[in-house]
């Protein structure tokens, strides 16, 4: 009987050796962006070769969300309104028509004069070339915005992807744990039944049982919620729960770190869209500038004079003499905007360079982890198991001290399912441009005279 329990524990040992992630080929790291101005779709990952039927890999959440994520829609409204206001500022006042009588009535005639009018304003200075300039100029910002909120969209499906694979992993560790503790507990009853174990060992062995299968339930109520969460993340919440078709274990050399950043800083559509808000506030500038120099309003009259009997014909043409207003507090506000986004530009750039760093900091830390763990923990728990489970069967250990063993490996094998977790989703982050929240609002260019009371975080 004890060799069959210690032929069963190695055999179930050795399934859970080869059980610690759903395995199929990942996604490829992020593209960079291209240049503001044009919009891409974001990277996705590529399909894996083959999977279970009816599992869900991150190309297929990811092509889902890119469908269904109503933040893309909304960035491409926005992107549509920036454009309409270019198109809008840069259009020629209309013209006015109208009927002119003078002294209608008087002395019991018609009039002096009965006629029509047309007066048109010229606008001068280019004045509506520069006010469409910059409003073309945030049409190119919500692009840059719009691209970003791509990135942000995949990128949060890839990291709420990892977090549901993690747990549809502890979910299949978990309850190869309670089959073995299941069957620990059912064997130490047959050998107390024998004389062959004590009262405590069984108590023991039960213990376990029933704390593996706490521990199942409470990986199985993970899971549950990180499903809604990615589902929410890709716009499809009533999707059912799916198998997930992933590989969490994969290995592959460090990023070149000065390199990655050097292409972030270049990259960032954050930081494009600063760069843009500064271009924008360059030609706000201009367009104040020009605003005191006034526009040319020209008036025509023709009509019928019926005192002299005759036809006749009027010109007026007029300006308004920018004495007392010269748009000078307008002016000093665009000047002030453009300060203020030139400092923005540095402080995104310093924001980009901490959080880089940071994320930069969770990979190595969770990088070493896992090598760690892969090569020395979990072979060395794994020995320290066998060893003690024979050691057992040949009554030279005692029971608690295999169960210490398997607690121990046990423990070990969920802490590496979660520095791979801590791994994939730092990885995310890096080759993601550090843009991973899929269902904010993406943000709109900042008003002009007014700074951002709660900007949210990217």
């Amino acid at each position: 009987m004890r060799s069959r329990a210690r032929t069963y524990y190695l055999v179930s040992l050795a399934g859970l050796l080869t059980g610690v992630a759903v395995g199929v080929a990942a996604d490829p790291p992020a593209q960079h962006p291209p240049a503001h101005g044009t919009i891409h779709p974001a990277p996705a990952a590529t399909s894996p070769k083959s999977v279970a039927p009816g599992s869900l890999t991150l190309a297929d959440l990811e092509q889902l969300a890119l469908r269904h994520n109503p933040t893309l829609a909304e960035a491409t409204a926005q992107v549509e309104a920036s454009r309409a206001k270019a198109l809008q500022a840069g259009l020629y006042p209309n013209p006015t028509v109208g009927y002119q009588g003078e002294q209608i009535g008087a002395g019991g005639t018609a009039g002096e004069l009965q006629g029509g009018f047309i007066q048109q304003e010229i606008v001068t200075a280019g004045k509506l070339r520069l006010s469409r300039a910059k409003y073309r100029q945030e049409a190119v910002a919500a692009e840059v915005q719009a691209l970003a909120q791509q990135y942000r969209v995949v990128n949060g499906v890839r990291v709420r992807f990892w977090d549901a694979l993690t747990a549809q992993s502890l979910v299949a560790v978990r309850r190869d744990l309670l089959r073995i503790a299941e069957d620990a507990a059912q064997t130490t009853e047959q050998l107390v039944n024998v004389g062959q174990a004590n009262r405590p060992d069984l108590l023991q062995a039960r213990i376990e049982s029933r704390r593996a299968r706490v521990e199942l339930q409470n990986a199985e109520q993970r899971y549950r919620g990180d499903w809604a969460q990615l589902i929410a993340v890709v716009g499809r919440p009533g999707l059912p729960l799916t198998l997930l078709a992933g590989q969490l274990d994969r290995d592959g050399p460090s990023p070149d770190w000065d390199r990655t950043l050097a292409d972030l800083l270049v990259a960032s559509p954050e930081l494009q869209f600063a760069q843009a808000e500064v271009a924008r506030d360059e030609i706000t500038v201009r367009r104040e500038r020009v605003e005191p120099i006034p526009n040319v309003t020209v008036r025509g009259v023709t009509g019928y004079n019926y005192q002299t009997r005759t036809a006749v014909a009027e010109a007026q043409l007029s300006v308004r003499l920018p004495i007392w207003d010269r748009n000078q507090g307008t002016i000093r506000q665009a000047r002030a905007d453009l300060a203020r986004a030139r400092a923005n530009v540095t402080r995104v750039e310093l924001s980009l360079r901490r959080r880089f760093a940071d994320a930069a900091t969770r990979y190595r830390t969770a990088r070493t982890s896992v090598d760690n763990y892969r090569t020395e923990t979990l072979p060395m728990a794994k020995e320290a198991y066998e060893l003690l489970l024979d050691s057992y069967g040949k009554r030279r250990a005692a029971w608690p001290q295999v169960l210490v063993a398997a607690r121990d490996y046990a423990r070990f094998r969920v802490d590496y399912l979660e520095a791979l977790h801590d791994l994939r989703r730092a990885e995310v982050e890096i080759t993601g441009l550090l843009l991973v929240d899929g269902l904010s609002s993406p943000t709109g260019p900042t008003p002009q005279g007014h700074l951002e009371a709660n900007p949210r975080p990217r």
